[in-house]
């Protein structure tokens, strides 16, 4: 094998990669408020596999709100965030290039404004060496379920995490420490804002779903305490039918669940759940979080619901992102090229291997399949294959999958980049290299316990170790909303 093509982690110092520590940093810019949390991962090496053995948050910014301006708040305001990110990490007496990975997530109604992709991309570029852009329902929901706990409460039982933040609620069913469903409604406490004198301050578009006939109340109007009353009732009614399985027309923006049991345990999170701890925000409210709180935890306790609060509501999400999305890759991957790291924003196509004998073909068919169902396209025209390899691996199988791989991507402008759950990652990426002389660009990663994603970021080689930060995620810059 040449110097330079071998597995990235032939040199590495054992004891050195046996045991790592990686910091990451989570930025949470949602409907109604921004903060950061840094995290310290240390992760442990067993059977090839890393997997985080302690979570420590080193530092948590104050809770801002999202600081929006322009006319009629559609744009975010850059500095600021950066301001809060600075302070952050001088507070933590962490310097930028020391933030291994982390992710800049953007949440409801924040994605709505019209500088919501600008903005992440300036702050990923501003805040460290590896930060990940992501921003949706599904991901925010995941992250929510990680953050408030509701994961790892779900070991041995059923449990719900219900995140209801400023512009959207997030709803993740998690059983035995897996999130086996999830959705996201047009629920927010600050959907409806309030100015000092109690009048109509600033509205989002999805109030009208909960107002009578659809009106919008206009700015400085005055809302009479029944109408209030009726649309916080309707909000909350809106939760609890996404809880039992309902279908929410327009209400709805991501597919219902089914039906949660009564015997299982509610965990709600999110900034609107703050108002119902101990420990809720000493300022006065000026949205309708209070009431929808107080309002949605009565109904599904009279509905005969178990009903836990999060240790930190308002920072579930970013605890999350900065504790949850990254995997580490296993130690004997192989890359053809250094340089061609970091990879960002490549959309993933996932490939199923057969169990049983296949040739060529096959895979070339597998792999144009898979192709053809991607709905984004990624930055510089990236593909990404995330690889689930059934059966053995013998020479004649290897031989058939790399040339099927070739011919599969003959004509994109692409590097073979492979995520694989299983650890050949190695054996495969000489294939191409020394069996087939394959002279392109060839990645190949291992050891990951999922490669069925939307997006990912591949990070740059971890110090002497050989292993490889890999961020699963989603990108989808639109509201997420029906309407419109």
């Amino acid at each position: 094998m040449s110097n330079s093509l071998k597995f990235t982690s032939a040199d590495r110092a054992l004891v050195e990669s046996d045991i790592i520590e990686v910091l990451t940093l989570g930025l949470d810019i949602g409907s109604a408020t921004s903060h950061v949390s840094i995290s310290r991962l240390t992760m442990v090496r067993g059977h090839n596999r890393y997997t985080v053995s302690k979570t420590e948050v080193v530092y948590q910014s104050a809770v801002m709100k999202t600081p929006f301006g322009g006319e009629a708040r559609t744009l975010i305001i850059r500095t600021e965030l950066e301001s809060m990110i600075d302070e952050s990490l001088l507070k933590a007496k962490i310097d930028r290039d020391d933030i291994e990975s982390g992710v800049v997530i953007l949440t409801g109604n924040a994605l709505r404004r019209h500088n919501a992709r600008q903005i992440a991309d300036l702050l990923a570029s501003f805040s460290g060496r590896f930060i990940s852009i992501s921003a949706g329902d599904r991901l925010e929901s995941t992250m929510a379920a990680f953050g408030s706990g509701t994961v790892q409460r779900s070991f041995g039982s059923d449990c719900l995490n219900v995140d209801i933040g400023g512009g959207t609620t997030k709803i993740t069913r998690c059983i035995d420490g897996r999130i086996t469903e999830l959705t996201a409604i047009e629920v927010g406490g600050r959907i409806l804002q309030f100015t000092d004198d109690g009048r109509v301050g600033h509205a989002e578009p999805n109030l009208g779903l909960y107002t009578k006939d659809g009106q919008m109340p206009e700015y400085g109007s005055a809302i009479d305490s029944r109408d209030l009353g009726q649309i916080i009732d309707r909000m909350a009614n809106t939760v609890l039918d996404a809880v039992r399985g309902r279908e929410l027309g327009d209400a709805s923006r991501l597919p219902s669940i089914g039906e949660f049991p009564i015997s299982g345990t509610i965990v709600l999170s999110g900034g609107v759940s703050q108002w119902i701890t101990e420990a809720k925000p000493a300022n006065a409210c000026d949205d309708l979080g209070e009431w929808l709180a107080l309002k949605t935890r009565a109904l599904l306790q009279e509905m005969g619901y178990t009903i836990r609060i999060a240790d930190d509501p308002i920072r579930a999400t970013v605890l999350g992102a900065s504790q949850q999305r990254m995997q580490v890759s296993g130690n004997t991957v192989f890359i053809s090229d250094e340089r061609l790291l970091p990879i960002r924003n490549a959309p993933v196509s996932l490939v199923t291997v057969p169990a049983e004998e296949f040739d060529q073909q096959t895979i070339t068919e597998l792999v144009q399949e898979s192709l053809s169902k991607a709905l984004f396209n990624g930055d510089h025209g990236l593909r990404v294959l995330g690889i689930d390899w059934l059966g053995p691996l013998t020479y004649s199988r290897a031989d058939a999958f790399c040339n099927g791989v070739i011919e599969g991507l003959r004509g994109l402008n692409t590097p073979i980049t492979l995520l694989l759950k299983q650890d050949i990652a190695g054996l495969i990426g000489i294939h191409f290299a020394e069996e087939l002389n394959y002279s392109k660009p060839v990645i190949c990663l291992d050891g990951l316990d999922q490669v069925d994603f939307d997006f990912v970021d591949i990070g740059e080689v971890i110090n002497q170790t050989g292993l490889v930060p890999v961020v699963a995620k989603s990108i989808l810059f639109n509201s997420g909303s029906k309407l419109g």
